[in-house]
């Protein structure tokens, strides 16, 4: 009988050890776990990723090719689309590195935290990041959110700030990226800051030729661009003043996999961060989606540069 006792124990023992192993099934998603919590000694191989817009895709050719001259391994895994895609794959592993923007981040992984200045958006994103994920130092280089509208609005209405469509939106449609209809930076935070609420709201795309198009045709009155792109000034589009602060802060900073971080990414990432300005960033974006030149060979002409290649 004792000896059955054993046996039984044994057995459920090793029954333990085998769901233990597999995982018991979990969802390696649930809880926004991002997978290990642990620092790997050396990283010999890593996948960049990047959202579906040319200053994202921009900055990940940066990570990458700087990472590749320091001997590693480099997959790119580009254009993923927009912020809940491209997270997805940061957090089940398909991609390690991305390329964030510092307010944006804070508001995905904590909807309605407040924003202060650059450093301190940038010590609330570091707490509010699920464990397996972390944030390199933030660039001095920024692309803040914008709220759009052309020159002949902005003087039919009279408007110089955000609270000024309030008594004209019922009359108005926006459009953009589906982002901009429900981020607090958009139209959820017009809404609930400024009382905001608009006739209508197309789906186009985020700061892209479509929403261009479609605001010049007077199609749409409302959009949101990015501060480093050139169809800003281009177009003499008029940037509505945010008193409330709905438009965070947006350094750009390096999201990277716990499990993906050693000595060598985190030196070679910040030093990129380090070296990039604002202005530089608006430059090359321009060149990338005015210029139509390739993002990797704009990325490496700027690594060559500054001596990160």
């Amino acid at each position: 009988m004792f000896h059955r006792h054993v046996i039984r124990t044994a057995i459920a023992t090793l029954a333990v050890a085998s769901l233990a192993a597999c995982g018991g099934g979990s969802d390696p998603l649930s809880g926004g776990d991002a997978g290990s919590t642990e620092a790997p000694k050396k990283v010999d191989s890593i996948t960049i990723g990047s959202a579906k817009f040319g200053e994202s895709e921009l900055l990940a050719e940066m990570y990458a090719q700087a990472l590749q001259a320091k001997g590693l391994t480099v997959k790119k895994q580009l254009n993923i689309g927009q912020r809940e895609a491209y997270m997805t794959a940061i957090k089940d592993g398909s991609v390690h590195v991305l390329p964030e923007y510092t307010g944006a981040a804070l508001e995905f992984f904590k909807k309605g935290a407040e924003t202060g200045d650059e450093k301190a958006t940038y010590e609330s994103l570091k707490e509010a990041l699920p464990d397996g994920l972390e944030v390199l130092e933030m660039s001095p280089a920024a692309d803040e959110d914008t709220i759009a509208v052309t020159k002949a609005t902005a003087d039919k209405y009279n408007l110089k700030s955000i609270a000024d469509l309030k008594d004209h939106a019922k009359n108005m449609v926006a459009g953009g990226g589906a982002e901009f209809k429900i981020r607090r930076s958009g139209l959820a935070g017009m809404k609930d800051e400024y009382g905001v609420e608009f006739k209508e709201f197309k789906t186009l795309d985020s700061g892209g030729p479509l929403s261009l198009q479609a605001l010049k045709a007077d199609q749409i009155q409302v959009t949101n661009f990015f501060s480093t792109q050139s169809v800003i000034k281009d177009n003499n589009l008029v940037l509505l003043e945010d008193p409330k602060n709905i438009l965070p802060p947006n350094n750009v900073v390096p999201l990277v996999r716990t499990d993906h971080k050693d000595e060598t990414v985190t030196t070679t990432l910040n030093a990129v961060s380090a070296k990039l300005t604002t202005d530089e960033l608006t430059d090359l974006v321009k060149r990338v989606e005015v210029g139509k030149e390739r993002a990797e060979a704009v990325a490496k002409e700027w690594l060559t540069k500054n001596s990160l290649v």
